[in-house]
Formats: structure tokens, C-alpha cells, sequence
């Protein structure tokens, strides 16, 4: 019985991170279709690493958090080595009351902070500066954020970001299942990517 109820539970566990994977790739195709003016193939082709979050989730009252699970495409893009869950989460204390959810999708263009995120998580503004672009447009300097190349970030959703802080916000890998990489999952995510 028990062999029965661990056979059942991997089982679930692989669907479980393959719908993650195809969110991922669903998320991917409409977030850079709403940043049309983004250098998608550029930050691509200089990508040591792209993070898809299908969903990020931020609530607040005052105190307020985000937290996301998505997946990380390390290497070439267009064909990766490995392809792992990673977590987002941070807090954070101001004026804002409310909830909203949205993808994001991270170009990583330091192979430092892919090690990072491997090994154990980094604290982002602490060990990543972040260049945060919008629904096609770009911010300049916004206080909360050091803008440099390290990581360079898209949304779906008109202003999810915009004055909120990504400081203290963490990214690390997850101990969920590997991914598998022959699954539909990953087949339609290479899709996506490979349009550009």
C-alpha cells in the first residue's frame, strides 16, 4: 500500500511541475507580447538565464508581500542545460492596501547570479541590481531600485510594480521535483522562446 500511495504522489508531483512549466510558457508568450517594444531576441541572445513566473501574488495592508513560484531556464536559452523551480518571495512596509497577481519574466545576464540562485537564493538590491521595464515601457530610476544589467524584468500588468519595492525580495531554487526536459511542458516553452 505504501509503494502504491509513493508511486501516486511522484506521479502527481511530475504533472504538477509540467503545468507549471506550460503556465510558464503560456506567461512567457503574453508578457512579451504586451512589451512589443522590448529587445526580447538581445536580452535573449545575452541571457545567462531566463526566470518565468506564471504567477506572482502581492497583498497588502500597510505590511504587504509577494510571492511567486515559476521556472528558471539556465544556459542558451533557445536550448538550455537545465531547467529548475525557483521562488520568489519579499515584504515589504508603506502606503498600500490591496491585491494583485501577474506574471513576470526575469533575464538574468550574470552567470554569478545563476550560481547564486542555484546554490542557495539571493536578496535582490543586495546581490543583483534590477532594471524593471513595464508593459512596453521603461522606467527610469525609481528610488526602490538600482538600475544596472545584472537582471532586467517584464510584466503583464500596467504599474504591478511601479512604486514598489523589489529590495529584500528573494530568489532561490525550490527542492520540488527536477523538471523534466522531453515534456510537453518544456516543448511549448522552447516554442515560445524560439519566436524570438
Amino acid at each position: 500500500m505504501r509503494k502504491i500511495l509513493l508511486a501516486i504522489f511522484c506521479v502527481l508531483a511530475l504533472v504538477a511541475n509540467d503545468e507549471l512549466v506550460l503556465n510558464a510558457s503560456n506567461s512567457f508568450t503574453t508578457t512579451m507580447r504586451k512589451n512589443s517594444d522590448a529587445p526580447v531576441k538581445a536580452l535573449l541572445q545575452n541571457a545567462k538565464a531566463v526566470v518565468v513566473f506564471p504567477s506572482i501574488t502581492k497583498v497588502g495592508f500597510v505590511l504587504g508581500g509577494m510571492r511567486g513560484k515559476g521556472v528558471m531556464l539556465v544556459g542558451n536559452p533557445y536550448a538550455p542545460s537545465e531547467m529548475m523551480v525557483v521562488d520568489i518571495s519579499g515584504g515589504s512596509i508603506g502606503l498600500q492596501v490591496g491585491y494583485e497577481n501577474s506574471s513576470l519574466v526575469l533575464f538574468i545576464l550574470k552567470d554569478s547570479l545563476v550560481a547564486d540562485i542555484k546554490d542557495a537564493k539571493i536578496t535582490i538590491n543586495a546581490d543583483a541590481s534590477f532594471a524593471f521595464a513595464d508593459t512596453g515601457k521603461f522606467y527610469g530610476k525609481v528610488s526602490d531600485f538600482s538600475f544596472t544589467s545584472d537582471i532586467y524584468a517584464y510584466t503583464d500588468n500596467d504599474g504591478f510594480f511601479a512604486g514598489a519595492s523589489f529590495g529584500g525580495a528573494v530568489l532561490a531554487k525550490t527542492n520540488d521535483a527536477p523538471l523534466r526536459m522531453d515534456s510537453y511542458g518544456y516543448n511549448a516553452l522552447m516554442g515560445a522562446i524560439s519566436k524570438y
